[in-house]
């Protein structure tokens, strides 16, 4: 059998190359961990520094908290809050490692495309690396997200095969099954390389830690023993994440999991009782798990849409009851809208001075476009003025086509992809402040119902009432 890419290592990786830049996603991912780990490596970098990184993400800062209060670290006895309590809490390095997990599986969940055999590998990565955050947490291990962080990247040089040459990765997954060679000899013969060569080529352009970038190697053998935490150890961890993920993702067989979990404990040195038990609790997270619904599932408007909002309207609330600020209110307003709607992109639009400027926003192309929603206070006759001068919530069902009111050039030139959008304004006093925004995307079909507005409405009402109540 030779290589149906018959030209070299050399040449795979300059193809490999061409083909993340033709087609995206994966690029976007090696800046942000490349600019990432560089900036973390800093002699110079500190605390307030990853703190300013973390914040300009509004998306990121609310996965961190929560992810922060999960059980891994729900030893520590204290809520976490904000992202300098988390350093304080959890300690600088865990913070790092939290925060490019937590990238890590955001692309991985919007890299899903259509086809079924990239959805299914990119579910598995993510199912390893619950189950090696479950059993960081059962097994108290000093930095959970650093095992985390290595078992997902562990999977990034089939990814990569999948992603970006799945044909010869097919041949690749059916000659290993028949054959019973594993992969990574597999792909030597089929494309001249190995799974590990390309992980560890990556690995070097991304500049990660030496660390991480060991544990993408497959472990010479399961019965070698390493400290829990060292280089070793996360190798083989993450090893075994991702046989454990793949035998229950693809087979679904107890008697094979009870296999894999009786020839890893020892290397590991941890019971076989406690593996077993963390794979089946990220088993049952993962029928929850959002994360892995957007990447099993088609994205859109959840079906549940009224029960995620009402939630929202009471944890509003809530939040509001123990006196929450309007920064924080704002951003879980957001944050309700953005995941229960299943919007595009959501927006918070805010006076500043002659100005209404995007001050914070998440989903596609956020936070980037951010400082380029803005429009003049100064009237002019288009929906997003009418809106504010009327005090009146508008959903545009259809701004591509005729409509009864202008649509501004600002929102079309920065956003083109933009079919139907919601305005909720706010108001203090009688006088606009801003408005909240969020859209879906041209090609798809999502509207809003009246009980869905009556609903966000609310959540607008609560969020003014932060103000209204100082």
């Amino acid at each position: 059998m030779t290589s149906t890419l018959n030209n070299g290592k050399a040449k795979f990786f300059t193809l490999l190359h061409e083909r993340m830049e033709e087609k995206g996603d994966f690029p976007a991912l090696s800046k942000s961990v490349r600019d990432f780990c560089k900036t973390t490596q800093d002699e110079n970098f500190n605390v307030a520094d990853i703190t300013g990184i973390i914040l300009s993400d509004f998306a990121l800062t609310q996965k961190v908290i929560r992810l922060a209060n999960s059980v891994t670290y729900s030893s520590i006895g204290e809520e976490i809050t904000t992202i300098s309590k988390a350093a304080m809490v959890i300690g600088f390095e865990a913070l790092t490692y939290l925060v490019l997990s937590v990238r890590l599986m955001d692309t991985l969940s919007i890299s899903a495309s259509d086809s079924a055999v990239t959805r299914a590998e990119m579910t598995q990565a993510l199912l390893a690396g619950d189950i090696a955050r479950k059993i960081a947490a059962k097994t108290r291990l000093k930095n959970a997200e650093e095992a985390v962080v290595c078992t997902l990247m562990h999977h990034l040089g089939r990814l990569l095969l999948v992603f970006y040459f799945p044909e010869e990765w097919s041949r690749i997954e059916k000659v290993s099954a028949d054959r019973s060679l594993s992969q990574n000899d597999t792909a030597l013969k089929i494309i001249g390389v190995t799974l590990d060569e390309i992980s560890q080529e990556v690995a070097k352009i991304w500049c990660l830690p030496q660390k991480i970038a060991s544990s993408m190697m497959s472990p010479s053998s399961v019965v070698e023993t390493n400290l829990p935490g060292s280089p070793g150890w996360l190798r083989m961890m993450a090893n075994f994440a991702g046989e454990a993920a793949a035998t229950v993702t693809k087979n679904g067989a107890d008697d094979g999991l009870q296999e894999i979990t009786s020839l890893y404990s020892s290397a590991l040195l941890i019971p076989v009782a406690t593996m077993t038990e963390s794979v089946n609790l990220a088993i049952n997270d993962a029928r929850e798990s959002i994360i892995l619904k957007a990447v099993s599932a088609s994205h859109g408007k959840p079906a549940d849409s009224i029960k995620q909002l009402t939630a929202g309207v009471q944890e509003t609330t809530a939040a509001l009851a123990k006196g929450e600020n309007f920064g924080s209110m704002l951003n879980l307003v957001l944050e309700t809208l953005y995941g229960s709607m299943g919007f595009n992109r959501v927006a918070a639009f805010l006076r500043d001075g002659k100005a209404f400027k995007g001050r914070v926003g998440f989903g596609n192309a956020m936070p980037e476009v951010l400082t380029n929603l803005s429009f003049p206070v100064i009237y002019t006759a288009d929906v997003f003025h009418l809106a504010l001068h009327n005090n009146e919530d508008v959903f545009i069902g259809d701004g591509t086509g005729p409509t009864v009111v202008s649509m501004p050039s600002w929102l079309t030139e920065t956003l083109p992809d933009v079919r139907a959008f919601i305005l909720l304004p706010m108001s203090l006093n009688g006088r606009p402040i801003g408005l909240l925004y969020g859209d879906f995307r041209k090609g798809t079909k999502e509207m809003v119902e009246e009980e869905e507005m009556v609903l966000m409405r609310s959540l607008r009402d609560g969020l003014m009432q932060s103000l209204s109540s100082k």
